[in-house]
């Protein structure tokens, strides 16, 4: 289905206005063409429009003299190259899943414009390629083919969207919805023609002064059939202070019809198939209207629209980079336009270079949209949990990662052999740790502490690591009140709790390298230990030698600093199923002061209760 939308293949254009030879190869759904100003962007648009629709803006705008490539104009001018004065454009299309019998599946249609003459002269390589494919050309061949040609409707939009193009637009609108929607409506078109006759009626007076005054009959008439009614109508747009046409609202307002309303007739149009090509969309939209209309172009208008556009704008140079889209960079070399896709890191570099601002904001709308999904993902997160605590009347432990809830489990065990836990325990995080990917658990649980609500069920007891990340989140907000020298912190409504790892005289250290997670809670031979051939690992980690601030030298932490070595995500799930379950009770010793708090707190939450 996807391949049915790519229309069109292939775009070669010669000796048009400052193009003198270009193609676009392998056109997707949505073709971005960027670059900065004045280098030819728009020509390849209006391009399109000559070939499909005759003109370069509006009917009857073409002039050979004006449009033909100065550049070839002087070539041909010398004597020593002779060569007819031509403009020519050629497409390679898709046929898609029609007229399988008389189109072969890719075939070339070819438009040449010659001095003097109006009208382009037309050629196709479609009974060539018939044959190729082992197919007979028929006599039907030249009628298919004019049919497909037929239903293909080329939109062009320019940079400036004025009125006169916003009227037509709204013409297309009104025969598009009269034709869909009203012509068939008997009921609707009777009503009219009473209404025309009781206003006749009424007016009759009138009319007759009138024919005293000037020997001329006439009659006072309303509309008589739906269709002359509806060619009257205006889009109106709702505001505080009343309904305001949409011609006389901003350009951004209507900046943001003009594609709807184009989805909307291409949709309604029995037959036809759409082509836009259109100029910066972007135009008179701020960055997040135009962020929100990028991803409409990509999401909805290229289910029935095959695009084109030219754009500076980074929400929409961004499509590009998607699965339905195609960037080509458009500059100017050699006294004329030129194209390229850019797909390597040398066509980017180019890109950036000539954009400058925009490609910058580019990669922060990139860092933007990576940022705005993982808030989506926590947000989605948070209330998950939210909707599982409040289903436990029990005290709810939140950790960090997912095995930290099997550490804290296996620490209770050990520590309080005789009795039960008090507590549930669950991990915030989304991390497959068993590969190593992690979506960051301290941020999920901040967001959890912080939305704690006051009829909960059970109180909430957030553990957060003391490291940097963890450090961090544990600020939480203005509703958490910091309690024993700040170690732990109390919710205003009481129904919330949250805990920094507390240290020793051992693991003070490791805190203040903000290094302090879970697993760094033992011992190092415990974490050095190996249990059938797995244990934890520590990633390198390297310590610098300075002097006045300048790096003199670094060499690789030795076990003396091995706290300060990151543990590997992926061995974490066989420390805590190999190893952790052998050590002895002294192993978790570090982790009695943590319950002793956690205990404080649930007893202390009864006793208020």
């Amino acid at each position: 289905m996807e391949n049915e939308k790519k229309m069109i293949e292939k775009i070669e254009i010669k000796y048009f206005r400052s193009i003198y030879h270009i193609s676009l190869n392998k056109l997707d759904i949505i073709n971005i063409i960027t670059g900065k100003n004045d280098v030819g962007k728009s020509n390849i648009l209006r391009a399109l429009n000559l070939f499909f629709n005759n003109c370069i803006n509006k009917q009857g705008d073409y002039i050979f003299s004006r449009d033909f490539n100065y550049k070839r104009l002087e070539e041909v001018r010398k004597e020593t190259i002779k060569g007819q004065q031509f403009i020519q454009i050629k497409i390679t299309f898709n046929r898609g899943n029609q007229f399988e019998k008389t189109l072969p599946q890719r075939f070339t249609i070819t438009k040449k414009w010659v001095r003097d003459s109006e009208t382009p002269i037309i050629t196709d390589d479609v009974e060539i390629r018939l044959r190729k494919e082992g197919k007979r050309p028929s006599a039907r061949m030249t009628q298919s083919l004019n049919r497909f040609l037929n239903r293909i409707n080329y939109v062009y939009v320019s940079a400036i969207k004025d009125n006169e193009m916003f009227d037509a637009l709204l013409q297309q609108l009104q025969e598009t919805v009269y034709n869909k929607k009203l012509s068939r409506d008997e009921g609707i078109n009777e009503s009219m023609k009473l209404l025309s006759d009781k206003v006749a009626g009424v007016t009759k007076e009138l009319s007759e002064d009138f024919l005293k005054a000037t020997n001329i009959h006439s009659r006072i008439s309303t509309p008589r059939d739906i269709d002359s009614l509806y060619k009257t109508l205006h889009i109106d747009t709702k505001t505080k202070n009343g309904d305001v046409s949409i011609k006389n609202r901003g350009d951004g307002v209507q900046a943001r019809y003009i594609p709807i309303i184009l989805d909307y007739i291409s949709r309604n149009t029995n037959g036809k198939k759409y082509i836009w090509g259109f100029e910066e969309p972007e135009n008179s939209l701020e960055f997040n209207l135009a962020r929100k209309m990028a991803n409409d172009f990509y999401n909805e208008y290229t289910k029935d629209n095959f695009i084109i556009l030219s754009t500076h704008s980074p929400a929409f140079i961004e499509l590009a980079k998607r699965s339905k889209g195609k960037g080509f960079r458009c500059y100017y070399d050699n006294d004329a336009t030129q194209v390229i896709p850019f797909q390597n890191e040398g066509d980017i570099a180019a890109l950036s270079e000539e954009l400058g601002y925009a490609h910058i904001l580019m990669e922060q709308y990139e860092q933007l949209q990576r940022q705005m999904e993982k808030n989506e993902i926590l947000k989605n997160s948070v209330t998950d949990l939210i909707e599982k605590i409040n289903k436990s009347e029990q005290p709810m432990i939140l950790t960090e990662g997912k095995t930290d809830v099997s550490i804290l489990e296996t620490a209770w065990a050990k520590l309080y052999e005789e009795d039960n836990m008090p507590f549930e325990i669950r991990s915030c995080s989304l991390t497959n740790e068993d590969t190593g990917k992690s979506t960051g658990g301290s941020e999920i649980l901040k967001k959890t502490m912080c939305v704690v609500r006051h009829d909960q069920p059970g109180i909430i007891i957030g553990i957060f690591d003391n490291d940097e990340a963890g450090q961090k989140a544990f600020e939480l907000d203005k509703n958490y009140e910091p309690l024993n020298n700040n170690t732990w912190k109390k919710h205003a409504n009481g129904r919330g709790y949250a805990i920094i790892l507390p240290t020793d005289a051992e693991t003070e250290k490791i805190a203040e390298s903000k290094k302090l997670c879970i697993e760094k809670m033992f011992d190092f031979e415990d974490i050095r230990r190996q249990v059938n051939g797995k244990r934890l690992k520590l990633d390198k980690a390297y310590i610098e030698k300075k002097a006045n601030g300048v790096v003199l030298e670094k060499e690789e932490a030795g076990d003396e600093y091995w706290y300060l070595r990151e543990i590997n995500k992926a061995s974490k799930i066989d420390f805590v199923d190999n190893v952790v379950p052998t050590l002895e009770s002294n192993s978790f010793r570090r982790f009695k002061p943590l319950f002793e708090i956690i205990l404080e707190i649930i007893r202390g939450n009864r006793d208020n209760n």
